[in-house]
């Protein structure tokens, strides 16, 4: 969990009758009828594609507009961004500063794209895993960001860039880089996805994903309506007990107990997907190799109680080249289930290097 170790838009949703001859004279009960399928509630799947429409749309804005404007204009005013190397970042003004700073867009050309995306039961949280593509073969626009090539998302025409200011940091060799991300989502009934979570990484490459993984492997989660701060506590509860199992058997023990059957992780060579995956991929991590512990400090839950995300940070214990045990700082973002059988799973788990051990 923790370190990677092997967008929001508004959806309007409005219904619309054809024009037609006659169409001028409703009658009332065409017009309760036309009231009542405006209001009728969204299908799970619909909902589904509300999410991955807003985070298309934050991809959209990052292209365009630069990451710092992008992300930060579709973050919730608690919105929490883990980057590694820094202390979680909170609120809009503080992931503003930071990417104006340091953009993810640096000397090149930036498309993000979801691959995995699901919602809680009461379709008020949800969470997407994904890739960020920065192609430094292509010049970045004037402001530091950058114009996606033909075909990724975002459309601007790439232009060179700037001159650099003496500070600025050395350019990127030509090539193309990836990061990879998991963010959590909520809104309220009436309004639009807002972005809750989100931690990027560093990765080899773009994530796979199995032609025979799905989101809906486990089944249909329990659904127990609860107060949020009642079902974060669970979270938590299940968060600890999961860094307890990592410090007594180990991480790549804890890893695969605590997978749902549909989790991603999204580290390694393609990422994980599915609890046979993160079982095999994280085995060979055994105590000897790394001592793994944490704990969760903030978090948020749905009020269906079947989807909640906490955010911790971690301590990585392993044996250096001299012998002597060297410590690594992580913060993590993990997503929960609560499983058909009541238990809570994880369903997805991200993280990147902390400056120290405060935080997250």
């Amino acid at each position: 969990m923790k370190q990677q170790l092997a967008g929001a838009i508004l959806v309007s949703l409005v219904t619309t009758a054809c024009a037609g001859p006659g169409a001028g004279a409703r009658s009332p009960a065409s017009e309760e009828a036309a009231a009542a399928s405006a209001k009728a509630p969204l299908s799970h799947e619909e909902v589904r594609e509300t999410l991955r429409a807003a985070d298309a749309a934050m991809a959209d804005a990052m292209a365009k507009q630069g990451s710092a404007e992008g992300i930060a204009s579709s973050a919730a005013e608690d919105a929490l961004l883990l980057l590694d190397g820094h202390y979680t970042l909170r609120g809009p003004g503080e992931i503003r500063a930071r990417l104006s700073a340091e953009p993810l867009e640096r000397d090149g050309v930036l498309s993000a794209e979801a691959l995995v995306w699901d919602v809680s039961a009461d379709g008020r949280m949800g969470y997407t895993v994904g890739h960020v593509l920065l192609d430094s073969t292509v010049s970045a626009a004037p402001g530091g960001t950058g114009a996606a090539p033909t075909g990724t998302t975002g459309s601007a025409t790439a232009q060179s860039a700037p001159p650099a200011s003496a500070d600025a940091p050395p350019k990127l060799k030509p090539g193309k880089r990836y990061q990879r991300y998991l963010t959590v989502w909520t809104r309220t009934p009436d309004g639009p996805w807002r972005l809750a979570a989100a931690v990027y990484g560093r990765s080899p490459g773009p994530l796979k994903v199995p032609p025979t993984f799905s989101v809906t492997a486990a089944g249909a989660p329990q659904v127990t309506p609860a107060a949020p701060s009642d079902v974060l506590a669970e979270a938590f509860a299940a968060d600890s007990a999961f860094s307890d199992q990592s410090v007594r058997e180990g991480m790549g023990i804890a890893f695969g107990a605590w997978a749902a059957p549909n989790a991603v992780i999204p580290s390694g060579p393609t990422g994980f997907f599915g609890q046979e995956a993160v079982v095999s991929g994280y085995a060979p991590i055994t105590r000897d190799k790394v001592e793994l512990r944490w704990e969760p400090k903030l978090g948020g839950a749905a009020s269906s109680g079947d989807m909640a995300y906490t955010v911790g940070r971690a301590v990585s214990i392993s044996p250096g080249q001299d012998g002597k045990p060297g410590t690594s700082y992580i913060k993590y973002l993990s997503v929960w289930r609560r499983q058909p059988d009541g238990q809570w799973r994880y369903v997805a788990d991200s993280g990147n290097g902390n400056p120290g051990p405060e935080g997250p």
